[in-house]
């Protein structure tokens, strides 16, 4: 079961490299003519010239338009304000199926079909998450701003629900055993009741089973993670954001803690799927030589054959640079904070980022991050 980080187009569009000019806070409204028509209201986040806009609602969702299908575009003569919290609630609900209520945490509107006790534990966690979130990179010296508003997240009482509304939501993706997932484009994680049965009520018998399903409870926690990046400066949503990294810091938080009270309590923890799974890669010898593709493009978490692969080496090499090379870390967090959306990087600007930011490409660390994940020991 791999993570599910999805981007609006999946891939941003690879022949934009050019530069991309930049707008204030007005309202646009866009009429839209492909594949049908429509008209949306927003501020216009980044153009490219006779290539494509990307349009912001008031709910957060983005819209990245081709300039062929943009029909018109009027100012609205005002500025542009963000939903407040009960606006984006009523906006959650419209959205979802009847059933559906609203529960406010402090940094969090949960919209769930979910037994509220099961709704209440999820706030707790996603609360803790998000503490230790801004702790850490408070802690690795990595600037980042907390959120303005309440995040969005869905929770869905069961599998049917969920993927029915992922299917809707990205048509083009299959959510087959997909417990969870951080859409860029919509600003919204959607999760599944991972208890499975919405009859439970006593907080006891939720942690139990949930104990049951510590993975399950670990993609929670990872795309809770996804949603923070990109909605605290560290991540630009619609950006060239390398997966590598994306996949690896949610990672680097994801392993659960069955002595929590919530089974889970902070990040950096050995992870007991993916270190394992890097010493196999090694046994294999699938790992010497190999880590630059990591770096150089997405393909590898791209390609269903290769994920199995490049989720190990993505923790690995996140968790190794995040210990050992934590002055090389705040230059490459620092860059990745200055992408602009819609802005693709080449494989040389990729590399040349990472060797200015540690000195040295992933091959040449090999020896040092091989005996470093060694010596990590899994908790029990």
């Amino acid at each position: 079961m791999m993570s599910r980080l999805i981007i609006a187009v999946l891939c941003l569009l690879t022949a934009i490299l050019h530069p991309c000019a930049a707008f204030d806070e007005s309202t646009w409204t866009i009429t839209v003519g492909e594949p049908e028509p429509k008209v949306l209201t927003g501020r216009v986040v980044a153009e490219i010239p006779n290539s494509a806009l990307l349009l912001e609602e008031p709910n957060g969702q983005l819209h990245q338009i081709p300039t062929r299908q943009i029909k018109s575009r009027e100012d609205a003569q005002k500025q542009f304000v963000p939903l407040t919290s009960s606006e984006l609630a009523a906006d959650l609900l419209l959205q979802v199926p009847p059933g559906f209520e609203i529960t406010e945490t402090e940094h969090y509107l949960i919209c769930s079909n979910s037994a509220a006790e099961y709704v209440e534990f999820c706030g707790k966690l996603l609360e803790l998450v998000f503490d230790q979130y801004f702790r850490f990179m408070a802690d690795q010296k990595i600037e980042v701003t907390q959120p303005t508003r309440r995040l969005p997240i869905v929770v869905f009482a069961s599998a049917s629900e969920f993927q029915s509304f992922a299917a809707r939501q990205h048509p083009e993706i299959s959510f087959a055993d997909t417990p969870g997932y951080y859409s860029v484009s919509e600003n919204q994680t959607l999760l599944l009741d991972l208890t499975g049965d919405r009859s439970i009520r006593s907080a006891p018998t939720i942690r139990k089973r949930l104990a049951e399903r510590p993975f399950q409870v670990a993609t929670v926690v990872h795309e809770a993670v996804h949603q923070l990046a990109f909605n605290s400066g560290l991540q630009v949503r619609m950006a060239d954001n390398p997966l590598w990294f994306s996949e690896g810091l949610a990672m680097y938080f994801e392993t659960t803690s069955v002595r929590s009270s919530l089974l889970w309590n902070r990040p950096g923890l050995v992870n007991p799927r993916h270190q394992p799974g890097f010493m196999k890669l090694l046994e294999a010898n699938q790992v010497s030589g190999g880590m630059n593709t990591l770096i150089e493009s997405d393909s590898a978490f791209l390609n269903a054959a290769e994920m199995p692969v490049a989720y190990p080496k993505a923790w690995a090499l996140t968790h190794y640079l995040m210990r050992e090379e934590k002055t090389g870390m705040q230059k490459f967090l620092h860059n990745l904070t200055q992408r602009k959306p819609m802005i693709g990087l080449t494989t040389e600007e990729r590399t040349q980022e990472f060797l200015t930011a540690f000195g040295k490409l992933p091959d040449e660390m090999e020896q040092e991050l091989v005996s470093y994940i060694r010596r990590q020991r899994v908790p029990r």
